[in-house]
């Protein structure tokens, strides 16, 4: 064995053993890895830092501006209620996770899971579940449906090309259809049934929040360009809004409470709502649901005015707690005159232990109340030292929706989807484009797109395709792939065939999926060979089952991308991913024979 050898297969150890403790993050442990690969000499500094540059980083990047410009223009909620129709609590996993699987066979499962991401966490605070329960889901079908055809990840590409040097013809669009549908219908089962109860249920904001109930009092009004116009209170969804309630409803002066399922919604009404900030800051991104301007002006006829929509000013709402010495307790809402005093609107508040179920303009500020505001960015910053306030605190993904720009976005979404169905080979030049646009349209501000790229997760994709090139150009992944074969051999071609998927399936949770491929690939047509076996066969094992990598989050780069958003540890891969590996392997050895003559 080589000093190189050897360095790679402690690095390997090593590193499968700090992910599982998870005491430090996935992409500091994968950057040291790669780093001490680097200084043994394992790997040269520029193969290392290919990572950085591959063209898969630039995709993702760029789809996740795209993605946050779909939320940014409230597209997102058009493309969440087509594709997986009104989510509400009982609705099953397959329903969300099927429609993901059947777009996957037709496009690379990456820039797919990019797009989706964002909208599996929208729908998680519908369904008021962490988003840990559907995020590895999303990854899982993805992967899923990628090897039913030709084109559903680049992976495939890799046997097709090695079927084609060897002359043995390449893939054809449904050939991998064989295996890879009747898999992908046991793997979502398995995900919509045991899988689900596999999978942790991580806290998150929404469910502390709802756990340390702050409820607020906001008052909304129904515009013109409203969508639930014409809509009863229980059809338009208000009332499958996690945390949040209407509690009355007033229209031309008059007041109902309690408002009725049934009520239609009608222009000008005002909603008033109790609940909880995170669904508030959900429920004002409606379209044509705005807050209530507070002002003490009157008409010319000395009346106070008619109540009117304060469209969002600012860029960030915040939450700001009344200290006892502010200058505005003991005046109402209406008489603080709160936006030239601050330059911020006040749009909900909240008062510890009681419930303030009366006009918010007509609310006296006490000491320790909480208001949620609309406010620039900087509006933190300026007042967080004020004696006025007690804290100053910035919420996130609170800035307003651009509603009129949602055609747009949309109409860029479904250009980079067909653009990378279509152009392959250019998937990454179709998505920057995609971003461009995204920002030049002003469908996401600059500023936006640039806090839209998760760089954790980018670096650590690159530093593990970093340390893939290792494994590869050290031997070790062709060690470990020699010795498992040599004992297979005398027990029969079905052996060679288990041995081949399960290899495969091992080596693709450590290497890139198509590292592993191309290396399978070479000793799948060797073995053949050796053998006097149809190579075609092992080629199409060593196809899908690359494409296997549940059992950790490097197994493959959809696995990486929902590891922080999902708040995943390595061991919740391995509980749900080592079952779901062994269905598909045993599927693929028990199908292949029934299809191809080994």
């Amino acid at each position: 064995m080589s000093f190189e050898l050897i360095v790679t297969l402690l690095v390997l150890a090593g590193l499968i053993l700090a992910l599982m403790q998870e005491k430090i993050g996935a992409e500091i442990v994968m950057l040291c890895a790669l780093l001490i690969l680097v200084c043994c000499g394992v790997i040269k500094l520029d193969d290392a830092l290919k990572g950085f540059s591959n063209a898969a980083m630039l995709t993702i990047a760029a789809l996740f501006v795209v993605g946050a410009g779909l939320q940014a223009t409230g597209a997102i909620e058009f493309l969440s209620r087509v594709l997986l129709g009104r989510p509400k609590q009982g609705t099953p996993l397959l329903r969300l996770i099927g429609p993901v699987a059947g777009l996957s066979a037709f496009m690379n499962n990456t820039p797919l899971v990019a797009f989706f991401l964002p909208i599996f966490v929208h729908v998680a605070k519908k369904l008021r579940v962490s988003p840990s329960k559907l995020l590895i889901p999303l990854s899982y079908a993805a992967v899923l449906g990628g090897t039913c055809t030709l084109i559903g990840t680049s992976t495939n590409f890799v046997i097709d090309g090695a079927l084609r040097q060897a002359k043995l013809g390449g893939l054809g669009m449904w050939e991998l259809a064989w295996v890879g549908i009747p898999v992908t219908v046991v793997g979502l089962l398995f995900l919509a049934t045991f899988g689900q109860r596999l999978l942790p249920n991580r806290t998150d904001l929404l469910d502390y929040a709802e756990s340390h109930p702050r409820e607020y009092t906001v008052e909304l009004i129904v515009r013109l360009d409203c969508l639930l116009v014409g809509k009863s209170i229980r059809k338009s969804g208000l009332r499958d809004l996690p945390g949040l309630y209407v509690y009355s409803l007033e229209r031309s002066g008059q007041v109902l409470s309690p408002v009725s399922p049934e009520e239609q919604i009608q222009i000008n009404d005002i909603l008033c709502f109790s609940g909880i900030v995170s669904t508030i800051v959900d429920a004002q991104k409606i379209r044509g649901l705005e807050p209530i301007e507070h002002h003490s002006a009157t008409s010319s006829q000395g009346e106070p005015d008619a109540p009117r929509a304060a469209p969002r000013a600012g860029n960030l709402l915040c939450e700001v707690v009344m200290s006892p010495s502010s200058p505005l307790i003991g005046m109402t809402v209406k008489e603080t005159d709160f936006r030239s005093r601050y330059q911020a609107s006040i749009v909900a508040v909240h008062r510890s232990g009681e419930k303030l179920e009366q006009k918010i303009g007509q609310i006296t500020l006490q000491s320790g109340d909480t208001l949620l505001v609309d406010a620039p960015d900087d509006f933190a910053k300026r007042w967080r030292n004020s004696r006025d306030f007690i804290l100053v605190s910035g919420l996130e993904d609170s800035a307003p929706v651009e509603h009129r720009r949602a055609w747009l976005a949309l109409t860029i979404f479904a250009g980079v989807v067909i653009g990378m169905t279509a152009f392959t080979e250019q998937a990454t030049l179709v998505a920057l484009i995609g971003a461009a646009l995204t920002v030049l349209t002003g469908c996401l501000p600059a500023r936006e797109a640039q806090r839209s790229i998760d760089i954790p997760v980018l670096l650590l994709i690159a530093a593990a395709l970093g340390v893939s090139k290792a494994l590869d150009t050290s031997g070790a992944a062709e060690w470990i792939a020699g010795h498992l074969l040599s004992w297979a051999q005398p027990f029969g071609k079905i052996a060679v065939l288990a041995v081949i998927v399960l290899l495969t399936g091992l080596l693709t949770e450590l290497l890139s999926n198509n590292a592993c491929a191309a290396l399978m690939a070479t000793l799948a047509l060797a073995t053949a060979k050796q053998l006097g076996m149809d190579p075609r066969p092992l080629l199409i094992a060593v196809a899908v089952t690359s494409s296997y990598g549940f059992a950790t989050p490097i197994g493959y780069q959809t696995n990486l991308m929902v590891l922080g958003p999902g708040g995943y540890k390595f061991g919740d891969y391995l509980r749900v991913g080592v079952p779901l590996d062994i269905i598909c392997w045993l599927m693929t050895i028990i199908i292949i024979p029934l299809v191809w003559t080994l």
